[in-house]
């Protein structure tokens, strides 16, 4: 029987099937340095709505609006039971296989089932949430605020894992952007213009979400037939059999990191012998103190969302030289870089306190150090659990999650009481201090060499705790020491840094020739 030529009838070409719409990959190099310009103009953005916040709301409402946020930082990650964090673990694995879309279908499903299954429990029991959350069980106004919310993070998160793990870093850098630019504005507006209450700061955090994702949604339409459903048939068994583990200690560890983060706030707000008002008032105070430090936070989880796809590549290629490569390179800028940028922060903070917030958060100005410090130290275990998750070790993250969130409570419970606000802070520093430490050491345990430069570097924020002339001048003298000895920077990571400022040195003056 002969066999038709395509060439010979060109309608069989016609009706031939178009390849999908493949999405083209970033580069690690200018996925991180784009990634990082945009964030860092929207964590600027979220720096000046961080201020205007402290000044348009009192210490109580403050406190309150930190409380909410950090809960829904905790409750997102818990409703969804870990599931989206798959993503950047698993999707290059279906993806080569032709069983992305089943695979995605799946997942979505799950999710938003469990996500409203949350939400609903809320506005069941708005009062018992707003007790246990807030201390205050007449707030259920801002409890039924934070059910909604819930629902537009948990989409949010979900589309911006999906893009991160299809390496479309300027999809998601650009989607939050718009959405940072977007609770600034709303959230400026709303507490001058409807009530200076953390219900209104929680509702433009929600319209923020909804905002954001609507460039991510239509990429991902445009390009939906990229998302390869070719292969063979993916059972439930043998997908569940592989992913659920990785699930679940993901989820496990998000809820103690997230505990963690929260933990503290939480202790000063119940743990407290004062009332609930002065106690909300100085989670307001630390509030304050943490406006500036938890941009180097989010920078840091953006960075590591970025980074897992990358390492997952490398390892699914069997190239796990390269993966180690890429995780030690980005924990020493990351250390390096926040490190400089804390002691900018430390020489601005007298005139942040004193004239844009109006001397009304000293408590907050005189934790700022130890602050900086704690988030530095979380943002670089942020990083280097990735390496954990891609070996698919992440029950040791998890270990070292719970041990950290336990050294935090046990200094909480015995310092808050006596010292109050500063005992919370050096709690946090030091569950923050020992989950670093765990990391370094069991990423090291399972293959990926930490030599002195990540044990320096891991110590290099303590130099903030000295005032800022001494940070300045201790900076420096590290600096040289990763220009001139291989201590810090070892030889190929120095030729990496080049090449990266290299290329962008090249599209700078491109860009400046077009012009």
């Amino acid at each position: 029987m002969a066999t038709a030529n395509p060439k010979a009838n060109p309608q069989l070409l016609k009706d031939e099937p178009k390849a999908p719409a493949a999405f083209v990959s970033d580069s690690i190099a200018i996925g991180l340095a784009f990634a990082l310009i945009l964030t860092v103009s929207q964590r600027a953005i979220g720096f000046g709505r961080g201020l205007l916040f402290c000044r348009l709301m009192t210490d109580q409402q403050l406190g309150q609006w930190s409380m909410a946020w950090s809960y829904l930082m905790l409750l997102v990650p818990f409703a969804v039971i870990g599931l989206p964090g798959c993503f950047g673990k698993f999707t290059e694995h279906y993806q080569q296989r032709g069983q992305l879309r089943t695979f995605l279908l799946r997942i979505a499903t799950i999710s938003c089932c469990t996500t409203l299954a949350i939400s609903i429990l809320i506005f069941i029991f708005p009062s018992i949430t707003a007790q246990l959350l807030f201390r205050d069980p007449s707030q259920i106004v801002l409890a039924w605020y934070l059910g909604i919310a819930i629902i537009a993070v948990s989409a949010f998160n979900f589309v911006g894992a999906l893009l991160e793990s299809l390496r479309q870093v300027r999809v998601v850098t650009i989607a939050r952007f718009i959405s940072g630019i977007t609770f600034a504005v709303s959230g400026v507006l709303l507490l001058l213009f409807w009530q200076n209450k953390a219900s209104a700061a929680t509702f433009a955090f929600t319209i923020s979400c909804l905002v954001g994702m609507l460039p991510a949604i239509w990429i991902l339409w445009k390009h939906r037939t990229g998302l390869r459903n070719d292969g063979e048939n993916l059972k439930q068994s043998t997908m569940w059999k592989r992913i659920a583990p990785y699930a679940a200690w993901m989820w496990a560890t998000n809820l103690l990191s997230n505990s963690i983060e929260v933990s503290d706030r939480y202790m000063l707000l119940h743990w407290s012998s004062n009332s609930s008002e002065m106690a909300q008032a100085s989670v307001g105070q630390y509030h304050s103190g943490r406006v500036v430090p938890l941009v180097l936070v989010s920078i840091a989880a953006m960075l590591a969302g970025v980074l897992i796809p990358y390492l997952s590549q490398a390892w699914e290629s069997n190239n796990k030289g390269k993966a180690h490569q890429q995780l030690n390179w980005s924990f020493k800028l990351i250390s390096v870089s926040f490190t400089a940028a804390g002691i900018g922060i430390l020489f601005t903070a007298p005139f942040l306190f004193d004239w844009i917030l109006q001397g009304r958060y000293n408590d907050g100005l005189a934790i700022l150090p130890l602050t900086l410090v704690y988030c530095i130290w979380f943002g670089l275990m942020t990083v280097a659990q990735d390496y954990l998750w891609v070996a698919e070790k992440g029950k040791w993250a998890t270990m070292a999650s719970g041990i950290g969130l336990l050294v935090n409570v046990v200094v909480n419970v015995i310092l808050i009481p006596k010292i109050g606000l500063p005992g919370a802070v050096i709690g946090t520093a030091c569950g923050n201090g020992a989950l670093v430490a765990l990391m370094v050491l069991l990423n090291h345990r399972f293959g990926c060499s930490m030599n002195s430069g990540i044990w320096i570097c891991s110590l290099l924020p303590l130099i903030l705790l000295a005032n800022p002339l001494t940070a300045t001048g201790l900076f420096i003298a590290i600096a040289l020491m990763c220009l001139y000895s291989n201590l810090i920077l070892n030889h190929d990571e120095k030729q990496d840094f080049k090449k990266v400022y290299r290329l962008a040195l090249e599209r700078f003056i491109k860009s400046d020739k077009a012009k």
